[in-house]
C-alpha cells in the first residue's frame, strides 16, 4: 500500500500539511526557477528531484537506455544529471535566446509553428538573464558599448549576413549549488529529493491529474497530490513520464493525436571550412570579449530573418574555432597543454564536462604525447604565460572564462557551425521492452536528420563566403571535397533534447497548449524544451527558463482565481 503524502512547510500553522499548489517534478532550472517564481508568489510549491544535492550514480543510472545509435546521439549520463541543478552541474554556460524567425510561419518548413510569438517571451527575458547572472539581454554587438568594433573583423559591414550577433555566459551558473540557499529558505517552498516519479495517475476520465506515483531510493512507493502538476524532467524524461503513465490512456497522456514521442530534434552542428580572413590579424575578435558588467560575449556568422526566407533555409550560426587540441600539427604550446591536461586519465574529468572532455580528445586514450610536449618546449614563454593566467580565470574566480581561444598568425580560423534541425515526426522517442530497476521501461530513441537540415548548413556557408568576398574582407576554405557528405557524417546530438511534447494549439497539432498545459489534461503542466515546436540555433537553456518564468505567471493567476491560493 503506498504511502499518501502531503508536504509540510515552512511557516505553516494548520494541523494537517496543506495540500500543496503545485508540484514540480525535476529540480533543473526549469523546476528550480519555477518553483522559486511560484512560491515567492503565494502559492505552497513541493519541489521533487530524483536525485540529490550531490551527484549518486544509482540515481543516474535511471535514466540510461542502450537503444540508442551511438553515431547520431550521445549517452544519456553525458547529456543529463539527476541530482538537484539538474543538467546546468555539466553546462558550459552559453545563453542565447531564440531569433524571431524562429516563430514565424515558414511554409517551406512543414511542422515549424508555434501558439505564440517571439514578442509573447521577451518580456521574461531580463528576468531569466538575472537567474543566469548575464547581465542586460542584448545580444547585438551594435548595442554594447564596450565593443569598439561591432562586426568580427574591421571593414565588414552587417548585411544579408550579419557577425555583430552575440551569445553571453553564464558564470557557468549550477542551479543547484547557487540556488540551494533559497531553495531551503523561501517559504510555501519545500524541496524533496531521492524521490522518482514512475507515473503520472490521472482521474479515470483523464481530464485531471490525481497524483503521482513515486519511488524512493529503497524503492518503496509514496504518493504525492497537489492542486497543479509540472513535469520538469528534462527533454526526454518528460516525455518517458508521459509515456509510461497509460494506466487510462494507453498511448500516454497527452497523446490523443500520435504527437508524444515524435519530432524529436536537437541541432546540427560540426565544421566542414575554415574562414581566411584578409584584414589585419590582430584586428580579428577571435575570443571572448566582455560587457560593461563583466559578462563574457562571443559574436558569431548570422543569417538575416529576411535572408532565410528568401533562400528557404533552417537557422545556423556559427564561430570561430580553434584547431584540434588532439592533434599537434597545429604546433601550439598552449594547445598541446589543454590536450594533455583534458586527456589525464586521473584529472582530465575535474576540468569540464564528460561531454565536453570527449568531443575535445576523442574516446582513444591519450595519443601523440611526445609530440604535444614538444610543442610546448618550443613554445614554452606563451605556454608558461597561459597556465596560471588562465587557470585563475577558469577555476579561481566567480565568473569564470568559458575557455580560451589561440589567435591565428595567418589569420584563418575553423568555422564551427551550429543549426536548426526541421521537425520530423520519423525523428522520435518510444518505450523500450526493459525497465530501470524501479521499474519504469526505458526509452528507445531513433534521432533522425533531414536533407534540409543539411542544405541550410551548406547554403549557410555559401552566403558567408558570398559575403566575405563581396567585401573583400576574405573568403572559406572548405575541408572537405564533398561539403555535404561531411555534414551528414558530422550530424548528431542527444544534448539540446527538443520537440516530443510539441506546443499547438489544438490537441490534434501538438501535446501541450500555449501555457504548456498538456491538452484535456486541466492540471498538468510541462516545463521542458520537449514542448518547442522548433530548435532554432540555440541551445536550449535559456528559453526553458524563460517559458518557466511565463508558467509561474500562469500558474499564480489560474490558481489564484480559481481561490485556492491566497
Amino acid at each position: 500500500m503506498a504511502e499518501a503524502v502531503t508536504s509540510c512547510f515552512v511557516g505553516a500553522t494548520d494541523v494537517t500539511p496543506p495540500i500543496p499548489d503545485v508540484c514540480i517534478v525535476g529540480a533543473g532550472p526549469a523546476g528550480i526557477v519555477l518553483a522559486l517564481e511560484t512560491a515567492r508568489a503565494g502559492l505552497r510549491t513541493l519541489l521533487v528531484e530524483s536525485g540529490g544535492n550531490r551527484f549518486d550514480p544509482a540515481a543516474q543510472a535511471l535514466g540510461d537506455t542502450p537503444h540508442f545509435d551511438p553515431d547520431r546521439h550521445g549517452p544519456m549520463s553525458d547529456a543529463t544529471r539527476r541530482q538537484i541543478g539538474g543538467a546546468s552541474v555539466i553546462w558550459g554556460g552559453r545563453v542565447v535566446p531564440f531569433d524571431p524567425v524562429d516563430f514565424d510561419p515558414r511554409p517551406f518548413i512543414p511542422e515549424a509553428e508555434w501558439p505564440i510569438g517571439y514578442d509573447d517571451l521577451v518580456p521574461y527575458f531580463a528576468k531569466a538573464s538575472d537567474y543566469f547572472f548575464t547581465g542586460e539581454p542584448v545580444f547585438s554587438a551594435h548595442r554594447v558599448p564596450t565593443i569598439r568594433q561591432p562586426t568580427i573583423v574591421p571593414d565588414l559591414a552587417d548585411g544579408e549576413v550579419e557577425t555583430s550577433t552575440l551569445e553571453r555566459w553564464s558564470l557557468p551558473t549550477n542551479f543547484g549549488r547557487e540556488y540551494r540557499r533559497a531553495l531551503e529558505t523561501t517559504l510555501g517552498l519545500e524541496v524533496l529529493p531521492g524521490t522518482t516519479c514512475v507515473e503520472i495517475v490521472c482521474e479515470p476520465d483523464g481530464r485531471t491529474v490525481s497524483h503521482l506515483e513515486c519511488r524512493r531510493a529503497d524503492g518503496s512507493a509514496v504518493q504525492l497530490r497537489a492542486r497543479s502538476f509540472v513535469i520538469a524532467c528534462g527533454g526526454l524524461e518528460t516525455t518517458r513520464l508521459l509515456l509510461a503513465s497509460a494506466r487510462h490512456q494507453p498511448r500516454g497522456l497527452g497523446n490523443g493525436s500520435d504527437r508524444l514521442g515524435r519530432f524529436y530534434m536537437g541541432h546540427i552542428s560540426g565544421k566542414i571550412a575554415r574562414v581566411r580572413f584578409t584584414t589585419p590579424p590582430a584586428l580579428t575578435a577571435y575570443g571572448y570579449q566582455r560587457d560593461e558588467q563583466g559578462v563574457y560575449l562571443r559574436q558569431r556568422f548570422s543569417v538575416t530573418r529576411e535572408a532565410q526566407a528568401r533562400e528557404q533555409i533552417t537557422n545556423v550560426v556559427a564561430w570561430l574555432a580553434n584547431p584540434p587540441i588532439a592533434d599537434p600539427g597545429h604546433g601550439s604550446g598552449i594547445l598541446s597543454f589543454a590536450y594533455l591536461a583534458l586527456s589525464s586519465p586521473l584529472f582530465g574529468r575535474y576540468f569540464v564536462s564528460d561531454a565536453i572532455r570527449k568531443a575535445n580528445v576523442g574516446e582513444q586514450g591519450r595519443q601523440n604525447t611526445w609530440a604535444h610536449l614538444w610543442n610546448m618546449i618550443r613554445d614554452l614563454p606563451a605556454t608558461a604565460a597561459f597556465v596560471p593566467t588562465f587557470g585563475i580565470r577558469r577555476y579561481l574566480l566567480w565568473r569564470r572564462v568559458p575557455g580560451f581561444f589561440v589567435p591565428s598568425r595567418d589569420n584563418s580560423y575553423l568555422l564551427h557551425y551550429h543549426g536548426e534541425q526541421v521537425p520530423n515526426p520519423e525523428s522520435r522517442v518510444t518505450l523500450a521492452p526493459d525497465t530501470d530497476r524501479l521499474g519504469l521501461r526505458r526509452l528507445a530513441i531513433d534521432l533522425r536528420f533531414s536533407q534540409p537540415d543539411v542544405d541550410g548548413v551548406l547554403r549557410s556557408h555559401q552566403l558567408w563566403d558570398e559575403h566575405l568576398r563581396r567585401q573583400r574582407c576574405g573568403a572559406l576554405e572548405y575541408l572537405y571535397d564533398d561539403p555535404e557528405r561531411a555534414v551528414w557524417e558530422q550530424a548528431a546530438d542527444g544534448y539540446h533534447q527538443a520537440g516530443t511534447t510539441r506546443m499547438a494549439k489544438s490537441p490534434d497539432d501538438g501535446v501541450v497548449d500555449e501555457h504548456c498545459r498538456v491538452h484535456g489534461t486541466g492540471n498538468l503542466f510541462l516545463a521542458s524544451s520537449s514542448v518547442f515546436p522548433t530548435s532554432g540555433q540555440a541551445n536550449s537553456t535559456f528559453m526553458i527558463v524563460v517559458l518557466a518564468i511565463r508558467l509561474a505567471e500562469h500558474l499564480r493567476s489560474q490558481i489564484r482565481a480559481s481561490g485556492a491560493a491566497p
